[in-house]
């Protein structure tokens, strides 16, 4: 495992090497690391990268042992301002790329899953990323989409937004779209239920996916009048965005509404599936695999339940395993 870890971090070193000597490829800056200085490209992308959660006068002393390399914090901020978030994506890109023995499942699958987290930064009254909504005074505050390998233990991509204005979703069609690799299966949790997802995600190559969604309140009504054991089901949601023809229709057929700017109509219509964005045409039906699976040992008189929402096939995944099925299955 120590031979692992080295061989790892020897061929980091040598992508940020060849990043640094190509640096003006990913900045815009031409006169940028033209002077000899203590920090050059190499050494200040290796020093960002190794930070950990330290201040950053401690982080500058823990890197240098010898005090005549040591910089105040505010050399060091001015080198960073230099570089620019195209050589950090270039640096991962470039380490997926060169993965070796690539874990799948079944022999077939990469598998990812993605979510969200907040990070706080330095305060800064004019950064992009402050949040002034909240009490008792404003922050600066980044959320990160993160697409996470699960079984190579890698992250394969990640999109920053500011917190005030974050859109999970979009994040999440704008990473799936960077893919180009084989078949996969991505995991999402609740909160990415959408139809303009869902259609992003039926219309990719290759994408497969197992979202969890809501079955109580804010579920979509399909969900909501599926039976009361586990099952697994086709089900086709008629979408639209037109106001118009919503409002004439929605109680004689099934029909769910996206973009919808009146609020008055908001009890018609899922919360978790409305979508700020819609990909596709004015009408489309977006079709689905719904799994109910039951969570709880059924003698506590309790019924807890979970829907998962796939496209997954049937056959190669029931939601109840065959004995001689002993790999990933949609049961719990």
């Amino acid at each position: 495992m120590k031979n692992l870890h080295t061989n790892i971090l020897k061929r980091l070193d040598t992508i940020i090497k060849e990043t640094a000597d190509h640096i003006h490829d990913f900045i815009d800056s031409k006169s940028a690391f033209t002077r000899k200085r203590k920090l050059d490209a190499f050494t200040l992308i290796k020093l960002t990268l190794n930070m950990q959660g330290n201040s950053l006068e401690k982080e500058l002393d823990d890197a240098f042992d010898d005090d005549n390399q040591l910089m105040t914090a505010s050399a060091y901020v001015q080198q960073k301002s230099k570089l620019s978030p195209q050589c950090f994506a270039h640096i991962l890109q470039c380490f997926n790329n060169q993965l070796i023995h690539i874990q799948l499942l079944d022999h077939k699958y990469r598998l990812f899953a993605i979510d969200g987290s907040d990070f706080n930064q330095l305060w800064n009254p004019n950064s992009k990323n402050k949040v002034t909504k909240q009490v008792p005074q404003p922050f600066c505050q980044i959320h990160v989409n993160a697409m996470y390998d699960l079984l190579n233990n890698t992250y394969q991509d990640c999109i920053f937004q500011p917190k005030a204005h974050m859109n999970e979703r979009p994040a999440t069609v704008q990473l799936l779209k960077h893919l180009n690799i084989g078949p996969y299966i991505v995991m999402m949790d609740r909160g990415y239920t959408s139809f303009n997802l869902i259609e992003n995600c039926n219309r990719l190559d290759n994408c497969f996916y197992v979202i969890r969604t809501r079955i109580g309140k804010g579920a979509m009504k399909e969900i909501r009048t599926l039976p009361n054991c586990e099952c697994d089901q086709d089900i086709s949601c008629r979408v639209t965005i037109s106001g118009h023809y919503y409002v004439m229709h929605k109680d004689t057929e099934k029909i769910h509404l996206v973009i919808h700017q009146k609020h008055h109509y908001k009890k018609y219509f899922s919360k978790n599936s409305r979508d700020a964005s819609w990909d596709f045409g004015d009408f489309c039906n977006v079709k689905f695999r719904a799994c109910k699976v039951r969570i709880n040992d059924p003698d506590t008189g309790k019924d807890e339940w979970e829907v998962l929402l796939t496209n997954l096939s049937r056959q190669e995944f029931p939601l109840v395993p065959h004995e001689e099925t002993v790999s990933f299955t949609l049961g719990y």
